[in-house]
């Protein structure tokens, strides 16, 4: 509104939970073809869209 900058209305919300969803289902996927660099580095990236989204994976 007006000259303001978008402001978050929720801070403390998750940035993109389901674009995190979406990263974690193509990581996995990344995975099972034996891609272990990529999907780690799609699972990082879900994390910081919201990290209540990545189950099970935290020994990548």
């Amino acid at each position: 509104m007006g000259n303001r900058p978008h402001e978050k209305t929720c801070p403390d919300l998750p940035k993109d939970t389901l674009g995190a969803i979406e990263l974690t289902k193509k990581a996995r996927k990344l995975l099972k073809k034996g891609k272990t660099k990529l999907a780690k580095a799609k699972l990082s990236q879900a994390r910081e869209w919201d990290a209540n989204v990545v189950f099970g994976d935290d020994g990548l």
